[in-house]
This record gives C-alpha cells, structure tokens and sequence, in this order.
C-alpha cells in the first residue's frame, strides 16, 4: 500500500469496516454508529476502493465477508484496538499519570510528613517512574536547570524568576541535646540558657538557609552564640551525639534519632518555623509535577 493509500485509509473507515463485519448487517451497524445506512454503504465502498479489492459478499438477505475482508478484519481488529490504546496512553501521559517524575530532596526533611506525600502519590500513579534523589537544597537549582531533577523540594533560597517555588511543608524548631546534657530534663529550653554552652552550627556552604535562621534567632534576642564547629545535617546530629554541643534543628529530625537524643522546644519563640518549598522550572514541561503538587496538596503535607 502507497503513503497515499495509508492517508485516505484513516481510523473512522477502520471503525465502520469493523461495526459491519461484526454485525454482518449493514442496518445493525448503522445503528450501533448511530449513523444511517446510506452513508455507511458509501464509506465501505469508498474502503473497498482503497483497497482495491471487494471486502463483503452482499445479496438481499445476507452480508458475509470475503476471504479478503476476514484477513482484513483481522488485521484492523488489531489496529484498531491498538490505537484505542495509544490514544488513552496519550491522554493519560497528558494529566501526568504516566511516564517518569525526577524529585530531589533535601535530607533534613527526610522524617517530614512530605515521605508519607510521597509514598501515597507512589501508591496513586504506579504507572509514573519516581526517581529519588537525595541533595543538598544549594545542588538542587543546577539540577533543576540541567534536568536532573523535575521538582524540588528543599530549604528556601534565593532562586531565579524562572524557578517557582510554594512552601509545602513547615515545622518548629527544636534543641537537639545529648540525653545526659544539663538541660536534657527540662520541658524547653531559652536560647539565653544556650549561651552557657558551646554550640554546633550550620556550614555556610551547604546549609545557608538554617545558618541564617538560626543566627537570625540570636541576633534578634540581641545574644551571641559560641558555636564550637559546624556540620551538616544529618551528620549535625552526631556531633550533638558525640557531646560537641547542642544544636537548634527542625523537628523532622528529632523522628529519624532519638534513642541517645532529646529534641525540645525553643521556649518563647513558638511562631519560628523551618519550611520547606517546592520548586520547578516553570517551562520544565513534565505533566507529571502538576499532579505532584496536587497530591502534596490533598494530603496536607504543609504542616
């Protein structure tokens, strides 16, 4: 068959051929494609023109198909079916239930209620490929921008206009100490009893967004810190372990330890909140990230 006989032979004429070898009536077909006979007998003969070869046996009582019109019926049976399918594939790729969604994410919201967001958005498009990828919030806008990763979601930065970026999820502050520190026993701690003890910091290199959180608390109260050394999280917490010092984190972190670890609250200071953005290239093109935000959205992962 030429390229040109392939463009007239479209999927509708598929579809009326079919309708007509399944009913073997023409009166029957046209009613199942609520169309009149007339034309359909028209579109059947346009077909077997096409094809250059007659597809039914016709007389005033019966309708049968000719050796020529079994072979095709069994080949555009599976045509047709098969573009059924491509076409539902297609729509469902459209809305994002299909195909593959990249999303990077920071390890200090590993213990956040975004896990449990990101599992039950797993449990609702098994067909969508999710590709995990543990970074620091500072790796995650050339990732964005190289298409390593479709979404992140990480600590607040200052991003580019061509990023945008929704707080999906936010979290109080807490002391992490050591079970045997002085102030392990109390109900809170004030970040003026903090002062008395060396404290461990966040790198500026690879967690500015808690740097400056935390020395922002400090220099409000009008106090300065001693921070002893500074690390990254979750290593933070080893040190703490080891007896470095306490540290202020989110209170994600008090769920992934605790067995040698207390987390308490910052006495005074209840409105001061970690968050944690969403952020996608706004022409990133992946259907998939919209249905993303819809399910971060529908379980509440903000708080």
């Amino acid at each position: 068959m030429s390229k040109s006989e392939l463009i007239f032979l479209d999927g509708r004429l598929l579809v009326l051929f079919c309708t007509v070898a399944e009913e073997l009536h023409f009166g029957r077909a046209a009613a199942r494609l609520f169309m009149t006979q007339p034309p359909l007998t028209q579109q059947i003969k346009r077909l077997e023109a096409i094809v250059g070869v007659p597809l039914f046996v016709r007389t005033t009582r019966s309708v049968k198909l000719t050796p020529a019109g079994e072979v095709m019926y069994e080949r555009a049976g599976r045509i047709t079916a098969d573009t059924q399918l491509m076409l539902r594939q297609a729509r469902r790729a459209a809305r994002g239930e299909t195909g593959s969604l990249a999303i990077g994410i920071t390890p200090s919201a590993a213990g956040s209620p975004l896990v449990s967001a990101l599992s039950h958005y797993r449990d609702a498009h098994p067909e969508v490929r999710l590709d995990l990828r543990e970074m620091n919030s500072v790796d995650m806008e050339p990732a964005l921008r190289t298409r390593v990763v479709d979404v992140a979601l990480m600590r607040p930065l200052a991003l580019d206009a061509d990023i945008e970026t929704e707080v999906v999820h936010e979290e109080p502050l807490r002391v992490a100490l050591r079970h045997d520190h002085a102030l392990a026993k109390q109900r809170d701690v004030a970040l003026s009893e903090l002062l008395a003890y060396p404290l461990v910091g966040y790198r500026q290199d690879v967690s500015p967004y808690f740097r400056a959180m935390i020395q922002g608390l400090f220099k409000r109260a009008q106090l300065k810190p001693r921070v002893a050394q500074e690390s990254v999280i979750p290593t933070l917490l080893t040190l703490v372990e080891a007896g470095v010092g306490p540290a202020i984190v989110p209170l994600s972190l008090g769920r992934i330890r605790t067995d040698s670890l207390r987390f308490l609250p910052l006495r005074g200071l209840p409105g001061e909140k970690a968050q944690v953005i969403l952020a996608a290239l706004r022409d990133q093109g992946n259907p998939a990230v919209e249905g993303f935000k819809a399910a971060l959205a529908q379980r509440g992962a903000r708080r």
